[in-house]
């Protein structure tokens, strides 16, 4: 096969030993072959460096490389004659770069979804105290809040469309009544035609909330005990589903969809929520990990809005309605019931 030969030939000419003709054969080859003319590429650049590197170096970056590769170190030996030294590293040297380079292709892979076509998935995934935007390329719309990961196709195939979430988006998707639109948690799935609405799902938190801002979406919970019987919930706008996958709990009430997507404005909106679930809002939102000093605030409860507010200032008034205190540093938002308890 051509790309075993190609593979032979570039291992000969990195080593010095391809003859005039091996040199025009693989030409042609990798002339034929993009991909393999790319690669091709990327060893001349290897090879493109100073003649006057020591052998030692050499060698010992070969061993890092065999290291990686999880290749056994006795795999590189040392003990042979100085004057064939180099020639000898140079062969084992792209030996080891080739296999890199296969290993890259592997990892590069397309990869299968489930139920849909062969596609390429792409990666977004946000650190606290960021969010995004994503267009999807059907044209849906997404709203990715802070510490949230989300998997999609680069392309959409096959008769549905479907990504994969951990944490809260709020979507507005294509309508499109020929391709569903497939949302995979980690404890259920959410599927709609064409509509807008918000999905909250981070796998350190025990409850899973759709709602609807506007159209209709089906909710499908994942059960773990094979004797449950599968549920689907079907949600017009204003209406929520909470799914408690720790308990197998399923419930729906109503709710303010224009809330549940206040966050998409820079708003957090708190309805009787106790400190320590307004901490971990908190600690998304503006990157500093909350510390309580004691237990006491985390059973304070709160209701109240804030937009485009600190953390100083948001703390600040939650301070005034009850009584505790609190110190930022750069790293931390300390919460005490007491001032001397603070740093």
């Amino acid at each position: 096969m051509n790309k075993d030969r190609i593979l032979e030939l570039m291992t000969r000419k990195l080593s010095g030993e391809a003859t005039p003709e091996e040199l025009r054969e693989l030409q042609d080859l990798l002339s034929s072959d993009a991909g393999a003319g790319e690669r091709g590429k990327i060893l001349d650049q290897f090879w493109s460096r100073r003649d006057d590197e020591t052998h030692p170096s050499v060698e010992e970056n070969l061993r890092k490389v065999l290291g990686r590769l999880q290749l056994p170190a006795t795999a590189v030996k040392m003990e042979r004659p100085a004057r064939q030294i180099s020639q000898w590293v140079k062969v084992a040297a792209a030996v080891v770069i080739l296999l890199a380079i296969g290993a890259i292709a592997y990892l590069r892979r397309p990869v299968r979804t489930e139920g849909a076509a062969l596609a390429l998935m792409m990666e977004k995934r946000n650190a606290k105290g960021t969010k995004s935007i994503i267009q999807l390329p059907d044209g849906s719309k997404i709203w990715l809040n802070a510490d949230s990961k989300l998997k999609y196709p680069e392309i959409f195939k096959g008769a549905t469309r479907e990504i994969y979430l951990n944490g809260e988006a709020f979507f507005d998707v294509a309508k499109n009544t020929n391709r569903p639109f497939i949302i995979h948690l980690a404890n259920g799935t959410v599927q709609v035609l064409g509509t807008s609405f918000n999905v909250r799902a981070y796998d350190n938190e025990s409850v899973v909330e759709t709602s609807v801002a506007t159209g209709r979406i089906a909710f499908i919970p994942k059960y773990r005990t094979s004797r449950k019987k599968q549920d689907t919930v079907f949600l017009a706008p204003d209406h929520k589903v909470s799914y408690t996958f720790t308990k197998e709990e399923l419930s729906t009430s109503i709710t303010s969809g224009k809330e549940d997507k206040a966050w998409t404005e820079g708003k957090l909106i708190f309805r009787g929520l106790t400190m320590q679930q307004i901490a971990m809002e908190l600690e998304r939102n503006f990157g500093k990990k909350v510390v309580f000093l004691d237990d006491g605030p985390k059973e304070f409860i709160f209701t109240g809005s804030f937009e485009n507010n600190s953390l100083d200032e948001i703390m600040y008034y939650l301070s005034r309605t009850k009584n505790f205190n609190y110190k930022i540093t750069n790293s931390e938002l300390l919460i005490a019931a007491s001032a001397g308890q603070l740093p």
